[in-house]
């Protein structure tokens, strides 16, 4: 293969747009922060029913699905966080 038609074709490939890969479209990757905050708040409406429901059943688990949901919530948030790079020390 000559010079000249192997630059023609690495020219032509450079040229070709790759494809972007799509963002995630859940509530918790798009809103991190708030979804911290909703998480904390099912919490502490958790320990609540917790401390108040203690003789009704009904009312204890509700208060553990609330703190298991609210915990689920904050760490995924947690996790969509994004990264802070450290900058080097000069």
């Amino acid at each position: 293969m000559t010079i000249k038609k192997r630059q023609r074709k690495q020219a032509k490939q450079s040229k070709t747009k790759h494809a972007k890969p799509a963002k995630s479209p859940s509530l918790i990757a798009s809103h991190p922060k708030v979804s911290i905050i909703a998480g904390g708040l099912l919490l502490l409406i958790g320990i609540y029913f917790l401390l108040t429901g203690m003789q009704n059943n009904a009312k204890f688990g509700l208060a553990m699905l609330f703190i298991i949901a609210g915990t689920a919530t904050m760490i995924f948030g947690n996790l969509a966080l994004p990264t802070k790079k450290a900058k080097p020390v000069k």
